[in-house]
């Protein structure tokens, strides 16, 4: 846990990052998306495709049509997924897998069938925002150790085809940029995680398209400023018992006045559950509920990976939603904690 745990903490001197591509596909660059995002077999009404917007980010996959005939997808696949470009006499994938930037490896999984990711390792990048961690999944071999630190042109795994549902016609790099929930994931997550704080569940990803187009140029990328321009979905207000660890860690999140009480807060999510915003509210509350919610034209569960239901006017979190959220505002004594009035 200690790399994870010390890649937590942002320093003064740390700057905003150019991400560059992880392996040597650049068709994101010359905008052929059929070339570069790896398709998923899809069966719809009738229909078999292979669409290769199933390997972007966000809600891509599962499709759902509404009452008014337009269709949506239901399920998010929190990555994009890289296809390669070498393969040998047998169709085994050749292409090294790099960083997208500097950073320390975080976490390495060697073993297949641990989780859906397969073979994957985690990388923590040092920003003035806070640790930013990137994420290579579904490796057909990996070539780094935890501690080390990586740059560029680094190798740090092979691609490939493990984990659940993936076989060699398919091979990719499933990459992810995330933010991590809380940095004590490890000490209340269930029994059967075996990746402490570096289990999916913990990482929350952004589209990491849209962050590597954005340094194309070699232009760094701030997501402060990024996160400025993502669709509020929905808002839960949560009792205050102390100050959320991912505000610790991301202080930029906050849109309050510093060192102000205030005995609950409002945290504001996209559909995909990542966190934009964290507001100081006066209004007391017992327990995490939604308190405002994005029209959408079907019940909230299709939009938000399950974590609401009802309609939009009177969404309600779910079961699911309720373990979310109480990843972010958990603390190790619920009893003695008392209302937190400073933030960093």
């Amino acid at each position: 846990m200690g790399i994870g745990m010390l890649a937590c903490t942002s320093t003064q001197a740390a700057e905003d990052l150019v991400y560059k591509l992880p392996t040597d596909n650049d068709a994101l660059y010359r905008g052929e998306n059929e070339a570069y995002y790896m398709y998923c077999d899809r069966w719809f009404e009738g229909k078999q495709t292979q669409p290769w917007e199933a390997g972007t980010f966000g809600f891509t996959r599962n499709a759902l049509r509404v009452h008014d005939g337009r269709i949506f997808f239901t399920k998010l696949h929190e990555g994009i997924d890289v296809k390669p470009i070498r393969r040998d006499a047998n169709a085994e994938p050749l292409d090294d897998v790099r960083p997208i930037a500097p950073g320390i490896v975080a976490y390495t999984s060697s073993s297949p069938g641990a989780s859906n990711y397969g073979r994957y390792v985690v990388i923590a990048h040092e920003t003035k925002e806070g640790t930013i961690y990137s994420l290579y999944a579904h490796l057909k071999k990996v070539s780094c150790e935890v501690g080390q630190r990586v740059a560029y042109n680094d190798t740090i795994g092979t691609l490939g085809y493990s984990g659940d549902g993936i076989n060699k016609v398919r091979a990719h790099c499933h990459l992810e940029i995330c933010l991590m929930v809380h940095s004590e994931f490890h000490r209340f997550c269930p029994s059967t995680n075996k990746h402490g704080l570096f289990h999916g569940h913990n990482l929350i990803g952004i589209n990491a398209a849209d962050v590597l187009l954005a340094c194309k140029e070699g232009k760094s990328f701030s997501i402060k400023q990024y996160f400025n321009t993502l669709t509020e979905h929905y808002r839960v207000r949560v009792p205050r018992h102390c100050t959320p660890d991912i505000l610790l860690r991301h202080p930029f999140l906050y849109k309050g006045e510093w060192g102000k009480e205030s005995p609950s807060l409002d945290i504001a999510f996209t559909a995909e559950g990542i966190p934009i915003g964290v507001y100081p509210c006066d209004t007391p509350i017992d327990k995490p509920a939604v308190i405002s919610c994005r029209p959408m034209p079907m019940m909230q569960k299709n939009c938000t990976m399950n974590r609401l239901n009802g309609k939009s006017t009177a969404a309600y979190l779910t079961p699911a939603g309720e373990t979310f959220i109480n990843r972010f505002i958990w603390q190790e004594s619920q009893e003695e904690a008392q209302p937190s009035s400073t933030l960093p």
